[in-house]
């Protein structure tokens, strides 16, 4: 399993780095805009699970990983582990984007995600786990579900978050995943809206409980 807890460090860095990275790069220079921002977000996670996948099951989220052990697909020793190296590669990216950028970084939140303009913490929090829920969704129905299409289901959840993230890049910076938001927000300091990102991915991954029960467990009778 140690091979599986390095490589979840090693794509949920990349995807953190990477994201928050084009998210500063596109607000001290431009150019990328929401569209690019999203595309950078859903390509480098279909990237990263594709590498993944065969050995750790690319959950690169902890949404993911919480959904699966609510669902009883995981081990509570693999989902605090999990967790951990996910949570350490989010502060990892985030003290490199620090290093890199510096306190000009520090005043975009590092590329963290920000709510919009007039965006409610509540709001936010039934975005962020509509988001997260709908991600569980795709996940559970390609690569927990035998009848789905696994080999398809690093590009379906790529394209999921590519979507996901022009809706909602405005509204609350879509995080969709919690350690996009963690790492760079403790590292910049900014804790205002932290909690929304961690409910709201935890309240969406109760879907994958859903979907065991209406399909799997089904499907076993």
């Amino acid at each position: 399993m140690r091979r599986a807890y390095l490589l979840e460090f090693l794509g949920t860095f990349v995807i953190v780095f990477i994201t928050c990275g084009a998210i500063l790069v596109n607000n001290f220079y431009g150019d990328i805009g929401t569209v690019g921002i999203a595309l950078v977000f859903g390509l480098s996670y279909m990237a990263m699970m594709s590498a993944t996948v065969h050995v750790s099951g690319g959950h690169l989220n902890p949404v993911v990983t919480l959904a699966l052990w609510l669902a009883r697909k995981i081990s509570t020793t693999t989902f605090i582990f999990f967790l951990l190296f996910q949570l350490l590669a989010s502060f990892a990216a985030g003290g490199l984007l620090l290093y890199i950028f510096g306190e000009q970084g520090m005043k975009f939140y590092l590329g963290g995600p920000v709510l919009g303009f007039g965006v409610t913490q509540q709001m936010a929090v039934i975005i962020e786990a509509t988001l997260a829920a709908i991600l569980v969704f795709a996940y559970f129905a390609t690569m927990v579900d035998k009848r789905g299409p696994v080999s398809f289901a690093p590009l379906v959840l790529g394209l999921v978050v590519v979507a996901e993230a022009i809706f909602a890049t405005q509204l609350t910076g879509a995080a969709i995943n919690p350690a996009r938001a963690i790492g760079p927000l403790v590292v910049s300091k900014s804790y205002s809206d932290l909690v929304v990102f961690i409910l709201g991915g935890s309240l969406g991954s109760i879907i994958g409980v859903v979907y065991d029960l209406l399909f799997l467990k089904t499907k076993k009778k």
